[in-house]
């Protein structure tokens, strides 16, 4: 279906968007558009939340040095 899609629309980006529409337009010509749009809205829901605990967790772990490299100790010269 890939192959198909990549034919017919050009690049994966474009793929997508095509598959995407193709989704879309079936779910609204098949009369599940609402449930289509519950099921986004759910969707972006667990994203916004996901997205949040992510930021969180990041911002902790800057603020407690956890992502920071550890130095390595100098090379000791030898005479």
């Amino acid at each position: 279906m890939r192959a198909l899609l990549s034919t017919i629309a050009g690049g994966p980006m474009r793929a997508a968007t095509t598959a995407g529409a193709i989704v879309v337009i079936a779910a609204v010509a098949s009369g599940s558009g609402w449930d289509l749009l519950r099921a986004t809205w759910t969707m972006s829901l667990a994203a916004c939340a996901f997205v949040t605990l992510y930021a969180i967790l990041a911002v902790a772990a800057a603020a407690t040095g956890a992502c920071d490299d550890v130095p390595a100790p100098a090379p000791k010269e030898e005479a």
